[in-house]
């Protein structure tokens, strides 16, 4: 995987990179483990684990399985799936489909009785023509779209630090109780929202990454919501005690390190007005620190 555009503070130009991106955030913002993941989708939570690292490439059955148990919309994650998913035929000359092939990352339903339905996922038919998965997929999007319509996108986290809660997402509790139909509202703002979590917060609902570097293996992530008027930093493909700190130029900084598995995001900044914003990545045991370009506010005029 090629990181060399991540140093100018580009998104990533490799469709399958933002895939990946886009699974992590979701992931993130769920406030889901990867054990709790795979129990709503009925796929294993090591499936999960290598789809979201970018180990292996997600079946698209995984990634409707997705939008459906935590209430997304879809078409976005599909899209995002099918442009990964022709790349990946460029790049081969060939059509895998991303399912059904255990070396391109073919899932791992959860047994039976396992998951949140009880019932496995069925393996995809690998004797089919690509005009026929073509097809398939295609009425796979309609009747998902088409069951998913009314939903509430209710997707929030209760994270404790550094990791995943093992409780299902708050907001999601609040709507199922209250019968709301209404997604989640941030919880704070500028400065109110500063040394707090970005997922708790619902203030990753709307997270969006302004630049990316890296320090070895670790990718830099600069975070940030317009809702909440504030930035957080992300690291993936770390390890263990690596730090993630975002700063703003008002002198805030947070920090947090890995405590398990390879990905995790700090608390927030402020970033208002003229002020920027950064973040970084700390290898472990006092090693390298890597930081992101200095963002102002989107749309703030530099100079």
């Amino acid at each position: 995987m090629a990181f060399g555009h991540f140093s100018q503070g580009q998104p990533p130009e490799d469709p399958v990179e933002a895939l990946r991106a886009e699974l992590l955030a979701v992931k993130q913002a769920s406030g889901l483990s990867y054990a709790r993941l795979g129990a709503r989708t009925h796929y294993a939570k090591s499936s999960w684990e290598r789809w979201v690292n970018g180990k292996q490439f997600p079946p698209r059955a995984a990634v409707e399985s997705l939008a459906a148990a935590l209430e997304l919309d879809p078409e976005r994650l599909l899209a995002l799936w099918e442009r990964a998913d022709e790349a990946r035929a460029d790049a081969t000359g060939a059509d895998e489909g991303g399912v059904g092939e255990s070396a391109n990352g073919a899932g791992e339903p959860e047994e039976p009785g396992h998951g949140a339905g009880g019932a496995a996922v069925a393996e995809a038919d690998t004797s089919a023509t690509p005009r026929q998965r073509a097809a398939g997929r295609r009425r796979l999007l309609f009747v998902g779209a088409a069951c998913l319509l009314g939903a509430a996108v209710s997707v929030a986290a209760v994270l404790a630090t550094g990791g995943d809660s093992h409780d299902a997402p708050a907001a999601s509790k609040a709507a199922a109780a209250t019968g709301s139909a209404q997604p989640p509202t941030p919880q704070c703002r500028a400065a109110g929202c500063g040394g707090k979590d970005p997922a708790a917060t619902h203030c990753g609902l709307d997270g969006q990454t302004l630049t990316l570097t890296r320090n070895k293996d670790i990718v830099i992530e600069l975070r940030y919501s317009k809702a909440c008027a504030a930035a957080w930093g992300r690291i993936t493909y770390a390890s263990k005690s690596a730090i993630v700190d975002a700063d703003n130029s008002a002198g805030d900084s947070f920090a947090t390190p890995v405590h398990w598995g390879n990905d995790v995001y700090s608390p927030m900044v402020a970033v208002t007005g003229r002020m920027t914003a950064w973040a970084c990545g700390t290898q472990p045991n006092g090693g390298a620190r890597e930081c992101t370009r200095h963002i102002p506010v989107p749309g703030t005029p530099q100079g």
